[in-house]
């Protein structure tokens, strides 16, 4: 049987937290698509996911949305698949007679929920409009009065609406004002700069220890900057006592608790409560999902160019800071040369040279689905994109376990 990878996209709510997930089912072969033509492609697919991966690791209690179709969900192969978690997703509905019909009413008794995709709105649906749960709408294949159109047609039934490719402030404003009640898409990677906004304190606080973490400036003087912000240190000694660590003993002082951690860790503990310090549960914040990932993959790819500790642990903080324009809402290069960053890490996010250069973009690349450009990255470090796709789904775990300890 042939491997099978696993990346997923969030989808997010009106709030921009996660809601659950798209599962996209990736092989190493040349052709993407294929995963997705067939039964027999997506009966490999969930044959793979039960056999190999864990529902738990791979969604943490949101749910996970299924690309499938009318005759997969007739077969006895459903069965594996979680009810409470996984909402089966079916796609270009080209004729509606009774067996799509019944197929979508017995799943839907057996507590599964219905997602349709890619689907031309009409009269004709309306059978299907009151069976399903979700409907989503790729926003680029219509113009705005057409997609408000859509969406008013849609809004007469009960379902929820699902905005497809999201990918500015704008798209996400506009969808969100007409009514739709989820997004996907990277608009939450791509921030509207506004050079003149002033920064809370809290964050300035988390910049200036990121700073003299990256410079190993003294840890008394690391110390007193985080006791000047209560919150914060309660947070480190969560973070420092937490299972992630596997202490002996309680630590109960901050000074204490970053010199344990050393400067590495102190980075990217920063970096995370930079993420972080929105407000509201972590667990549900895109950015910093995939600001984790991105870091993780980026060390599990490095160490596989390279034995050398200190590039590896470049290559992760790389990863991490390569978002961090977006909760900053400044250009990344502004915020990198603040910080006296490794030139390193800075040509790498900025210019996308060298080794962690072309690892970034390759992570980039396969975010977008844009196969042939992340080839063309990992060749010039010699890597493939077998590598890129196990680094992707061992970084979604470690995420997923990561969050435990925050």
């Amino acid at each position: 049987m042939r491997e099978v990878f696993i990346g997923r996209q969030p989808i997010l709510d009106r709030d921009v937290k996660i809601f659950g997930y798209e599962l996209l089912f990736r092989d190493r072969e040349e052709n993407f698509a294929i995963i997705r033509d067939s039964i027999e492609a997506t009966a490999r697919v969930v044959v793979n996911l039960i056999t190999y991966m864990d529902f738990k690791e791979l969604l943490n209690n949101k749910k996970g949305f299924i690309n499938v179709s009318p005759e997969f969900i007739e077969g006895d192969l459903i069965d594996v698949l979680p009810e409470n978690k996984i909402v089966l997703e079916i796609s270009e509905v080209e004729r509606l007679n009774k067996f799509v019909i019944d197929s979508i009413e017995k799943v839907k008794e057996r507590g599964y929920q219905v997602a349709l995709d890619n689907v031309h709105f009409n009269e004709i649906l309306t059978p299907l409009l009151e069976v399903v749960d979700y409907v989503k709408i790729n926003i680029k294949k219509y113009s705005d009065p057409e997609l408000k159109e859509i969406v008013d047609f849609l809004k007469r039934y009960s379902v929820k609406l699902i905005a497809v490719r999201v990918e500015t402030e704008k798209d996400f404003l506009f969808t969100k004002e007409l009514g739709f009640d989820y997004f996907q898409g990277f608009f939450f990677e791509r921030p509207t700069i506004k050079k003149e906004k002033k920064l809370p304190s809290y964050k300035l606080a988390l910049l200036k220890l990121l700073k003299m973490a990256i410079l190993e400036q003294s840890i008394d003087e690391m110390a007193e900057v985080i006791k000047g912000y209560p919150d914060l240190s309660y947070k480190l000694l969560r973070y420092v006592n937490s299972p992630f660590f596997y202490l002996r003993n309680k630590i109960h002082s901050v000074k204490q608790a970053l010199s344990i951690l050393g400067y590495r860790n102190i980075q990217i503990w920063t970096v995370l409560q930079l993420f972080a310090s929105e407000g509201g549960d972590v667990k549900f914040n895109p950015v910093l999902e995939r600001a984790v990932i991105r870091g993780k993959m980026m060390e599990i790819l490095a160490s596989k160019i390279t034995s050398d500790i200190d590039i590896i642990e470049k290559a992760y903080l790389a990863g991490m800071l390569s978002l961090i324009h977006v909760v900053l809402s400044r250009p990344l290069d502004e915020v990198l040369n603040e910080l006296y960053i490794d030139e390193d890490i800075k040509k790498a996010l900025i210019e996308h040279e060298g080794m962690l250069g072309h690892i970034i973009a390759s992570i980039e690349e396969l975010e977008m689905d844009r196969i042939d450009e992340a080839r063309k990255h990992l060749f010039k470090v010699n890597l493939g994109l077998e590598e890129l796709l196990s680094a992707e789904l061992e970084a979604i775990t470690f995420y997923e376990n990561f969050m435990e300890s925050l």
